[in-house]
């Protein structure tokens, strides 16, 4: 989950196939798939509306979504994929409500053998699951990429663009001008979508009602569901609710609803500098960088704020279309080190790039500069920031009570921002005390975590596990964010967990862990 913070329609029953059906947007795309062995969906009986006899349906229940075949969009359109468009109630819990659009897209699985769906949830709030499918590759088991409301292919677009156009000078300026251009931009953005009944509804609640929707309208009768950061959080809602489809579920990175945000953010960032820093001190190669990631972290903070560096890079070396100059002072510092805890591609230079830095090399803070700008667009790009406020300002906001006192330089920097403030123009209704509740399930649950996630640590996912009858907690060393891509070993336990969800998972290989490769960029 990327942390926005700037210091920081009629409903249908099941549809047998959009394949069965003509037209001239399907083109030679394959139908929408809800096995590895079937061409078309094979419906599945809607969930009974009957309360008794000559009883009105009952309008809370979740209906099947009505779904049509469309082309796929460029990034993702191949032989394997097929894309749709679903129409899901605005809101489950009025009976009046119409139908909004969400996306959805299909991979058809490799293995025959494999007839469990697995449905994929991209964090945020605000990522599109459909752009996963760019460079998820094909497994034994069809994919399902559902998208959250707002994002995707579709006609309804909460990406703000105002806040996109003012990155460049967000990346050039100290805090506290940077923090006035973000909210400038996000304001124009929240009165652009104030009208919206979309956003209004926008919640994780609905997200996961979206979900049962979309997967009874393609006519699966089971299926196993995986969400990675805020996707976990959608995760837990499922488990909350309990749809009688799910035989499990994946949650990569867990982002319980039960945290104060604020308070929480400040303790992961914490963590994952403090890990980092025990990481490095335990080795020969990066202790020979700094001696003590945390205290050259704070000194060059305090530093950078008295005199900040201004790096300037070329378009052709940044890849944008414009040379930027970037401000590193000592919260950009924080923000810069934050997100490249997130990949163990990038956490492992961090040490060598702070003591560079703190020595006066020229190229580490270069470096710095140029991947951090770059890995911070593209993380604000990857999310639509309507979503994510729309969600965060309903279903957090009412939970949290601020960073808290007393924090050390780090964790205030990088919580600078509270969620009161960012959400003061973002007019949201405000979840029920349930949405910030525990989740309880006995459905059976694999937990990932990765050692370095400055986001989700695996302190979270333990706590989480504790309401989780049938949970089981992974923890892979030298991981950051995210750990089921890219990895045999927990690529391997997911594979087997899908397989047989009830069915007792070796997890071994995980404790393994992966070595950091320690270097100097």
């Amino acid at each position: 989950m990327v942390k926005l913070r700037l210091g920081s329609m009629l409903l249908g029953v099941a549809v047998a196939a959009a394949a069965c059906s003509s037209g001239a947007n399907q083109g030679s795309a394959p139908p929408l798939v809800t096995s590895s062995t079937s061409s078309a969906p094979t419906p599945v009986d809607p969930p009974d509306d009957d309360n008794g006899e000559g009883a009105d349906p009952d309008p809370s229940e979740v209906v099947a979504a009505d779904i049509s075949q469309v082309d796929c969009p460029g990034p993702i359109a191949s032989e394997l994929m097929a894309c749709g468009s679903a129409l899901v109630t605005l809101d489950r819990t009025d009976p009046t409500a119409g139908v909004v659009e969400i996306t959805v897209a299909t991979m058809r699985g490799s293995d025959p053998a494999v007839d469990t769906p697995l449905v994929v949830l991209q964090g945020g709030p605000g990522g599109a699951s459909s752009e996963l499918a760019a460079w998820f590759p094909q497994r034994p088991f069809t994919q399902v990429f559902i998208d959250q409301r707002g994002t995707g292919f579709g006609a309804v677009d909460f990406n703000c663009g105002e806040f996109d156009t003012a990155i460049i000078d967000i990346l050039g300026s100290e805090a506290s001008e940077a923090e006035r251009l973000g909210l400038d931009a996000l304001d124009a953005c929240a009165r652009r979508l104030d009208d919206s009944e979309l956003f209004d509804t926008t919640s994780t609640r609905n997200h996961a009602d979206d979900i049962v929707s979309v997967m009874r309208g393609l006519g699966y009768g089971h299926y196993v569901v995986y969400g990675v950061s805020y996707g976990s959080t959608i995760g837990l809602e499922l488990l909350r609710t309990g749809p009688a489809e799910i035989s499990g579920v994946v949650l990569d990175g867990v982002y319980p609803p039960d945290i104060g945000v604020d308070e929480a953010l400040a303790r992961s960032a914490e963590m994952a500098l403090d890990t980092l820093a025990g990481a490095c001190a335990a080795s020969e190669t990066c202790s020979g960088y700094t001696d003590d990631v945390v205290a050259t972290t704070e000194l060059l903070m305090a530093r950078l704020d008295r005199e900040p560096l201004v790096v300037g890079l070329s378009a052709d070396e940044t890849g944008f279309s414009e040379s930027i100059d970037v401000v590193i002072d000592g919260t950009r510092l924080a923000e810069l080190s934050f997100l490249l805890l997130y990949s163990e591609a990038r956490l492992r230079f961090l040490p060598a790039v702070l003591g560079g830095i703190e020595a006066g090399d020229d190229s580490a803070a270069r470096w710095l500069a140029n991947v951090g700008a770059r890995t911070m667009v593209s993380s604000y790009a990857a999310n639509d920031e309507g979503t994510f406020f729309a969600v965060q300002c309903n279903d957090r906001l009412p939970f949290t009570d601020g960073p808290g006192d007393d924090l050390a330089p780090f964790p205030a920097a990088i919580t600078s921002a509270p969620i009161i403030e960012s959400c003061s123009v973002w007019d949201q209704p405000g979840a029920d005390a349930v949405a910030g509740s525990p989740v309880s399930s006995d459905t059976p649950t694999l937990l990932l975590s990765g050692e370095f996630d400055p986001i989700t640590p695996a302190a979270f996912a333990e706590a989480t596990a504790a309401g989780l009858s049938n949970a089981t907690v992974v923890t892979q060393a030298g991981r950051g964010h995210g750990i089921w891509i890219g990895n045999d070993c927990i690529g391997s336990i997911v594979l087997d967990f899908v397989s047989d969800p009830a069915s007792g998972l070796d997890i071994t290989c995980a404790s393994e862990g992966v070595p950091v490769a320690w270097a100097e960029p």
